[in-house]
């Protein structure tokens, strides 16, 4: 009987204690509560654009590990760039309008808000660098020839032609990105040559010439400012309004210098070039540095020292050798000390015809 009585109170105890339980659930059920969900993870970020961009027209494409959700803010470039964001897949991508800016730098942010589908936020704000090459040299010289800046012709090694006259900026940057193959020849006939593809002697006159008439600051290099020029020149097909000029210096006796217009001689002169031990080197060379007037000095081929003053009408080609006016009993052969010498007066002719860039082709 006791036994019996014991058995009796221990199981009362236990179904007190779970009656008291499944109270406790169902209290806290009534009150709202629910078991806790797991945690989300975070956003990841998967891919990124290289940091050299090598052609800018194409679109940048950042990639995350699942598709971005709606409220998830794009991307930003600084400097902005006119073009747009798009999601499709895993992958947000970046269109440019026309390009990003050749010889450029940008800064590319992906925001900490940035989520995906399913999971918790980025976490924090990523950035990276991107630096956009400059188009290649042979992209600069179809530039230049086309707009009447390069004495050259380009011809493809393809059944491909890029008409002449106004482009989009678009097709101006893809063009310079990826120009067609093919290899230069003068235009006219009797011009300077043009190695394709090199920032050679006619290449640099050219990029000094357009730059002179643009007002950009005259380097011979193909920077940012300049090929944002080339482009808004492509763009609103801004013509070279002058004739291409170049001169032409024979060595041959009598000696001659001769000024080319397009496919016209509109001066031909007598002309004096570097005696021996002085010669005036021969080669294409563009014109870097001009002076009405300026004080020449150096030494002569026998040690003398000589230093000249009001030298006028002064071109400077190769290093201190320049076509100017210098007064002799005559001309025609061999006089000076490298630079080719003019009569004062046709000096000033041929001074008032030339410009920075300008070629000086001596043989």
């Amino acid at each position: 009987m006791g036994l019996l009585v014991v058995l009796v109170v221990v199981v009362g105890a236990l179904l007190l204690a779970s009656n008291h339980k499944v109270g406790e659930l169902i209290g806290a059920h009534a009150a709202g509560a629910s078991p806790q969900a797991p945690a989300l993870s975070p956003t990841r970020l998967l891919g990124l654009p290289a940091h050299t961009i090598t052609n800018p027209t194409k679109p940048l494409v950042v990639t995350l590990s699942a598709p971005a959700a709606p409220q998830s803010p794009p991307p930003t470039l600084n400097p902005s760039v006119a073009g747009s964001w798009s999601a499709a897949g895993n992958s947000l991508t970046f269109t440019p309008a026309s390009t990003l800016e050749p010889c450029s730098s940008y800064t590319l942010t992906v925001w900490a808000r940035t989520v995906a589908g399913g999971e918790a936020p980025l976490g924090r704000r990523r950035t990276t660098g991107l630096n956009v090459a400059c188009p290649p040299i042979i992209g600069l010289q179809q530039a230049l020839a086309r707009l009447g800046y390069l004495g050259a012709r380009f011809h493809t090694f393809y059944d491909v032609s890029i008409p002449p006259g106004r482009e989009t900026r678009q097709e101006a940057a893809a063009n310079a990105y990826h120009p067609p193959r093919g290899r230069f020849s003068p235009d006219p006939a009797n011009a300077p040559p043009v190695a394709t593809g090199r920032l050679d002697a006619a290449t640099r006159g050219a990029l000094l010439v357009y730059q002179t008439a643009r007002g950009l600051e005259v380097t011979g290099e193909p920077n940012r400012a300049t090929w944002a020029s080339l482009l808004a020149g492509e763009t609103g097909n801004w013509r070279n309004p002058k004739p291409y000029t170049w001169v032409t210096v024979s060595e041959s006796t009598p000696e001659t210098l001769e000024i080319h217009r397009g496919r016209h001689v509109v001066l031909s002169t007598p002309a004096n070039t570097g005696v021996p031990g002085a010669e005036t080197a021969q080669g294409v060379f563009p014109i870097f540095s001009r002076y009405a007037s300026t004080t020449m000095s150096g030494t002569d081929v026998d040690g003398t020292k000589y230093k000249v003053p009001d030298v006028p009408w002064v071109n400077y080609f190769n290093g201190g050798d320049a076509v100017h006016g210098y007064p002799r009993a005559s001309y025609g052969f061999p006089q000076s000390n490298g630079c080719v010498e003019l009569p004062i007066e046709t000096a000033h002719a041929v001074y008032q015809m030339l410009g920075i860039g300008d070629l000086v082709e001596v043989s």
